[in-house]
């Protein structure tokens, strides 16, 4: 299923097992695949650095169907040694998913230097979790815009079709 196939594409790719370009010969080499549009948008997903179904989802849910600007993903913000998931550059404003199988122990402790590293940065780190992109990726879009204008985006959020059926709180 659909959830299967993000999951395969992004596995491969995160893990070093093969590369976006490759992928997308093996699609073009294929005369028959199943899910073969699926496939190809995934790859474009994690060639502009979605590595998990969480991140696809937000970007795909979050940012483009709201028309928020595009975000560097996987990038290290100047004076940081943490990569972030989504950095807003030029504004100050960093967003960092945490997919299902959210970060305990240990990995929540990094997570809270990463975000403190940032803010004495002076950037500021909005984290969601995987529910809240599957569940409220409109909320999310309208929060994260929010904070962009406070910034000096000069655009607006475009409502998408999941939006438009619900009003604006």
């Amino acid at each position: 299923d659909r959830a299967d196939v993000v999951g395969w594409v992004s596995a491969a790719v995160q893990r070093n097992l093969t590369t976006p370009r490759r992928l997308r010969s093996r699609v073009h080499d294929r005369g028959r695949l199943r899910h073969r549009r699926l496939i190809l948008a995934l790859i474009d997903d994690v060639d502009v650095g979605a590595e998990s179904p969480t991140e696809i989802a937000y970007l795909n849910d979050v940012e483009r169907a709201h028309g928020l600007p595009r975000g560097d993903r996987q990038r290290r913000p100047q004076g940081s040694t943490y990569l972030t998931d989504v950095d807003y550059d030029p504004y100050p404003l960093l967003v960092e998913l945490d997919g299902r199988l959210a970060h305990a122990g240990k990995g929540r402790f990094r997570d809270m230097r990463r975000d403190n590293t940032h803010v004495l940065l002076g950037r500021m780190t909005l984290r969601y979790g995987h529910a809240d992109v599957l569940a409220h990726p409109c909320a999310m879009a309208w929060e994260i815009a929010d904070l962009l204008i406070r910034y000096g985006w000069g655009g607006l959020p475009t409502r998408c079709r999941r939006c438009a059926r619900f009003p604006r709180h």
